[in-house]
């Protein structure tokens, strides 16, 4: 058993079997003065001055225990670097433009393609050990930098081996519908990820496909996520990044697990999503890494009770680990609330990627905890830039990353 003793406040999401949306993103449970009792990798109790025989005890007075965040959408694992095309960016030329001549995902596809495992993991792992010093426990990792089947295996394989290393909580993603790669004919390379479906099934539990203007059409996206729900794949969806193009109305269509993005999305593809028992992922990294200002409408995504996960998209393009940092952005240029930031990154990005026993500190839960060396939850987000996580606590062991 595991005391964590003292802390002067535990916050966390209520107890919940759904995604919280609506006025209910809102409102987190503040135990003051509170010892949260850990056995095994579960909560067993959470109250003041519990009475317990613990094996350890960490005083954390002074600290705020917050549940672990949970990164739902990232691109973790690739090889090389695109520092360089910052300097683009703010010299003007757009996303699509970097892609159209070879650059983005294409440059990133190429030297994933020449990286060995070795070399490959060894960049991955320096990745996620920055994520689970931000306080990520559980993170969604996509493949999309081979788009090839032995560069896409070798992907899902490096996702896998991080997954294992009794550190974060690994959850993998095929993505071969990422980019159209160079010298390919469109028609091909749709066959071609629809074959790469049933060799990388048993490395996956979720396949995703970027349908968007300049990627894949919603015809070639409905084709690709078809076969994998044949195949026995949860759906996601990369829908709506610079506009309402179909992808949306799509996952909603499918009814996918989640639908990533939606910046451009209307209220009528909203209003579809929340019928469809979808939730979304809003990635404000990603706007902010392109010099844009076209942010998801978060606020009335929540006012039309859409249920809201937040990510890093970590990846070339959106060079962020920190799920403090996304947090802090939602806050300050999407207007979401500290509270509402909070949920978006624990219990309903756990359930953004299938996760229902994460989220929460409540009996029963997984001990997925951060210890946090601040006076108050929402300095979290208020007092930006700093790492604010001291310890991290995954399935009830602290973790030395």
């Amino acid at each position: 058993m595991l005391l964590l003793r003292g802390a002067s406040e535990v916050v966390t999401p209520p107890e919940t079997s759904i995604p919280l949306s609506g006025e209910a993103m809102g409102l987190v449970e503040r135990h003051s003065n509170s010892d949260v009792l850990i056995e095994g990798n579960k909560i067993v109790a959470v109250g003041k001055k519990l009475e317990c025989e613990a094996d350890e005890i960490i005083d954390v007075k002074g600290k705020v225990i917050v549940p672990g965040f949970v990164d739902p959408h990232t691109h973790l694992v690739w090889a090389g670097s695109r520092e360089h095309e910052l300097e683009w960016k703010l010299q003007g030329r757009t996303y699509q433009e970097i892609l159209a001549s070879g650059g983005g995902i294409l440059r990133t596809v190429k030297e994933t393609r020449n990286s060995d495992v070795e070399k490959l993991q060894q960049q991955s792992l320096y990745r996620f050990k920055n994520a689970i010093k931000a306080g990520t426990t559980t993170l969604e990792i996509k493949s999309g930098y081979g788009l090839e089947l032995e560069t896409e295996l070798k992907q899902l394989k490096v996702a896998n081996w991080l997954g294992s290393l009794g550190l974060a909580e690994t959850v993998v993603t095929f993505m071969g519908a990422h980019a159209l790669p160079e010298g390919k004919d469109r028609r091909e390379y749709i066959s071609d990820v629809i074959s790469m479906i049933s060799e990388v099934k048993d490395l996956a539990v979720f396949c995703d496909v970027f349908c968007e203007e300049g990627a894949f059409t919603e015809e070639e996206s409905r084709k690709i996520l078809h076969e994998a729900l044949k195949q026995g794949l949860g759906l996601k969806i990369h829908a709506d990044e610079f506009g309402d193009t179909g992808g949306g109305r799509l996952a909603a269509e499918l009814g996918v697990v989640s639908a990533d993005h939606l910046a451009g999305s209307t209220i009528d593809t909203i209003i579809e999503l929340r019928e469809a028992g979808t939730i979304g992922v809003l990635l404000p990294g990603t706007p902010f890494a392109i010099l844009s200002d076209h942010f998801a409408p978060a606020r009335k995504m929540i006012a039309n009770k859409l249920p809201l996960a937040l990510a890093t998209d970590c990846n070339p393009n959106c060079y962020t680990e920190s799920m403090q940092l996304v947090q802090q952005l939602a806050v300050f240029r999407m207007k979401m609330t500290p509270a509402e930031a909070l949920i978006a990154s624990t219990v309903n990005s756990a359930f953004a990627i299938g996760k229902t026993d994460r989220g929460c500190i409540a009996e029963g839960w997984r001990a997925d905890l951060l210890i946090c060396d601040v006076p108050d939850y929402r300095h979290l987000t208020y007092h930006f830039g700093k790492n604010h996580v001291e310890s991290v606590i995954i399935g009830g062991k602290v973790i030395d990353a």
